[in-house]
């Protein structure tokens, strides 16, 4: 198990620029991650979603359900914020409350390029274990070029926000094609 990234309360900018590479003329960048002072620590990344989850309920996201894992997920790439559009790649967080911190019901927000109105889901954020949030891209329609943010609020607090630059998929042909996913 790899262990979180303890962040200190205020620190919010610890992000390494993207790869030359993957920039895509026109787009902007994904910014460095932003957390309040109730979130102990983040970890980002890529990884390979090829596997079958179960679902949940989710009405307010366009889909109406989200993926759930079966088994925990590991960041085949982590720390990488720039992700190429391919079917079957996912990105996403794992957050961790600061100690004593508990948030019930919080509100998890994913903005997609192009549109103002984010997708949205209950989610609880504890010091005693680990909340994911991320998404899969299962459809050609999905394949959106762009800054995708994931964002938790509480209470009309902000609890986090993370960024990540989606590209072309051949913007990323080390990625796009190490899990055999393809767009």
């Amino acid at each position: 198990m790899r262990p979180l990234r303890v962040i200190l309360p205020l620190l919010a900018v610890f992000c390494a620029p993207a790869p030359a590479l993957a920039e895509t003329p026109g787009l902007p960048t994904a910014r460095p991650p932003v957390l309040s002072p109730g979130v102990a620590a983040v970890e980002w990344g890529i990884f390979c979603a090829l596997k079958a989850m179960d679902r949940a309920p989710a009405p307010d996201t366009i889909a109406g359900w989200l993926h759930v894992p079966r088994d925990r997920i590991d960041f085949h790439w982590p720390d990488e914020n720039v992700v190429p559009a391919s079917i079957g790649l996912a990105f996403g967080i794992r957050v961790i409350a600061a100690p004593g911190e508990v948030t019930g019901a919080a509100e998890a927000r994913v903005y997609r390029p192009g549109r103002a109105k984010p997708e949205t889901w209950i989610t609880s954020i504890t010091g005693s274990g680990e909340v994911n949030s991320f998404f899969r891209f299962d459809e050609d329609s999905e394949l959106i070029p762009g800054i995708w943010a994931f964002e938790a609020w509480d209470r009309g607090e902000m609890l986090y926000r993370v960024e990540f630059e989606v590209v072309p998929a051949a913007a990323r042909p080390e990625i796009t094609n190490a899990c055999g996913a393809t767009s």
